[in-house]
């Protein structure tokens, strides 16, 4: 997929999760066989230790990761849920409304977040950073509505190193991946751009580097299940 074609898909990719919402989260737990619930909670053990966190959720689609922070981290005060996606939110509202207000789920642009200067003690992104059409954009952003000390930790899909693990996990994304989400959900399309978004991705080093350059320290990659995902975290220090 050429570059061009890339961003486009990109800027468009909310009305693909507009489309999968329904389905979203039982495929999840299907493609990733459960995978991403273990990688969801090694997401909490890299939160700052702090009492009434304040804590942003951007890609928060249906609230999975928001609301299984929120449920096993006693320390967050206050959590909001940000996405494109009017469909993916929808089913979120309904989850969260347990939590009587401490999850809020709003409607936000990741490269351009309606959010006020240093708002949040941390800020977590699960499988969305790649569908964002301007990165550097959007780690600016983060860096911006973190307060000082805060931490932006990332949940991304990436490439192992291991040749052989490599060339399985490549199979499985080309062919098994959109075959299965495309039944489960009707939707060959969705999962097919979602296949291409994670091997065009940079990942490792490559996505380090783009938070450094957005003013982050202390990043630190955190590679999961044979490096099929990626944990990244930075930290926005005192006095920046």
């Amino acid at each position: 997929m050429s570059s061009s074609i890339q961003d486009a898909s990109k800027k468009s990719s909310f009305e693909i999760f507009n489309r999968i919402a329904k389905s979203y989260d039982s495929v999840n737990r299907v493609l990733s066989f459960g995978l991403d619930i273990g990688w969801r909670k090694k997401v909490n053990t890299l939160l700052p230790q702090k009492s009434n966190l304040r804590l942003l959720d951007l890609a928060t689609g249906t609230a999975d990761q928001v609301i299984m922070l929120c449920d096993i981290n006693p320390n967050i005060g206050q959590a909001t849920g940000m996405d494109l996606s009017d469909e993916m939110l929808n089913i979120g509202r309904e989850k969260v409304k347990r939590f009587n207000g401490k999850i809020e789920l709003h409607n936000g642009d990741a490269v351009q977040l309606p959010i006020e200067d240093t708002q949040y003690d941390a800020l977590t992104m699960s499988f969305g950073i790649r569908n964002v059409p301007d990165v550097p954009a959007s780690m600016r952003e983060m860096y911006r509505v973190l307060n000082e000390g805060g931490k932006a930790l990332i949940l991304e899909f990436s490439l192992p190193k291991n040749p052989i693990v490599r060339f399985g996990h490549l199979f499985y994304l080309r062919y098994v991946l959109p075959l299965v989400g495309g039944l489960i959900s009707g939707d060959y399309a969705a999962y097919k751009y979602l296949n291409t978004s994670i091997e065009a991705f940079p990942y490792g080093e490559d996505f380090c580097n783009l938070m450094r350059e957005a003013g982050f320290e202390s990043v630190t990659a955190h590679p999961v299940t044979f490096g099929i995902a990626t944990i990244y975290e930075a930290t926005k220090q005192p006095g920046a």
